[in-house]
């Protein structure tokens, strides 16, 4: 699981790779919270392109972030592209509870 971030245009990207379910799950949610707890922007973009695999864990992991961005006064966007985890979040609905887009719009 590969989770790799960048600042751009005042957002904090957060790149996942490979496989989000139970056995990444942890490792991802523990590194949200730090990059939440180190003063992240207002604006948090999740970006799930380069995902193989999303289970239930996963969807779980993306409310939750939600939720605490929200709380904290903040933005989360899930960025989906067009593959497998856009496909799980539209036949989950979680698409619906989240601010998702397929691509990053310039400037994010």
């Amino acid at each position: 699981m590969g989770v790799d971030t960048i600042r751009r245009d005042g957002a904090l990207c957060v790149e996942l790779s490979g496989e989000l379910d139970i056995g990444s799950a942890a490792q991802v949610e523990s590194r949200l919270l730090e990059l939440e707890d180190g003063g992240a922007s207002e604006r948090i973009v999740i970006d799930l392109r380069s995902l193989g695999f999303l289970d239930s864990s996963g969807l779980s992991l993306l409310i939750n972030a939600d939720r605490r961005a929200r709380a904290a006064g903040r933005r989360l966007t899930v960025v989906s592209g067009n593959g497998v985890p856009r496909r799980i979040l539209t036949t989950s609905g979680v698409d619906r509870l989240l601010d998702t887009v397929e691509d990053l719009e310039p400037g994010a």
